[in-house]
């Protein structure tokens, strides 16, 4: 064999394990690349899994803070509403705080009112009256300093059955007229401590009849004429 054949020789051998390097070289690349790909995969799931996480703890946080809000704000109602209710039984109290003492008075107004009814005719036993008559007034003015309403019947008024108690009736010209008053009612704010006590005409039952036959009558005659 010639020189130059073995030459020729040598260098296809050379080629050929220089094409096999080469190509052993490209599939250590793609090995690598292959396994860096897989490996970028695996920390793109991974992140994409604490994304979701963090998107759970998130809502889950935001929920969380929602139904503090709301508690808090039900709780600021509640208060809310207590102090209210505290601040109105307070201003009851305050309000009728004299309630007990005025009702323990009122058989002492009664008494008064009993006393004064008549005049007397000695006049020492009139000036011992006057006398009370002042303290009276003097009492009277001090219930009406503290928001307390005297309840005074007149003869004629309507009767009101809100303020007033009927113990009896009288016949009358009308119905629920006031024909006597006996004891005064008394009204602290809006609360009645005591109706007044009266007596109210209540028509005469002849009379109503009498007027229920003169009403028929006159129909009757209204309907004579009308067939006339």
């Amino acid at each position: 064999m010639s020189e130059e054949e073995k030459n020729s020789i040598n260098e296809e051998e050379l080629k050929e394990s220089s094409e096999k390097e080469e190509k052993k070289n490209e599939k250590k690349e793609a090995k690598k690349e292959k396994e860096k790909l897989e490996f970028l995969e695996k920390q793109l799931d991974e992140m994409k899994k604490r994304a979701v996480e963090f998107q759970d703890k998130y809502e889950a946080a935001d929920k969380e803070k929602d139904d503090w809000k709301n508690k808090y704000y039900t709780c600021y109602a509640d208060m809310s509403n207590v102090r209210k209710q505290v601040e109105k039984e307070n201003a009851d109290f305050k309000k009728y705080a004299a309630r007990s003492l005025i009702e323990e008075l009122i058989p002492t107004l009664d008494a008064f009112d009993m006393a004064l009814k008549n005049e007397p005719a000695d006049p020492v036993v009139k000036n011992y009256v006057q006398g009370f008559k002042m303290i009276h007034n003097k009492l009277l003015y001090t219930l009406k300093q503290v928001h307390v309403e005297i309840i005074d019947p007149q003869v004629g008024e309507d009767y009101d059955p809100t303020t007033m108690q009927a113990f009896s009736t009288v016949e009358g010209e009308e119905d629920n007229k006031v024909a006597d008053s006996f004891t005064k009612g008394y009204k602290l704010y809006e609360y009645l401590l005591r109706p007044a006590g009266v007596i109210i005409t209540k028509k005469a039952e002849k009379e109503e009849k009498k007027e229920e036959t003169n009403t028929e009558e006159k129909t009757s005659d209204d309907n004579q004429t009308k067939e006339d």
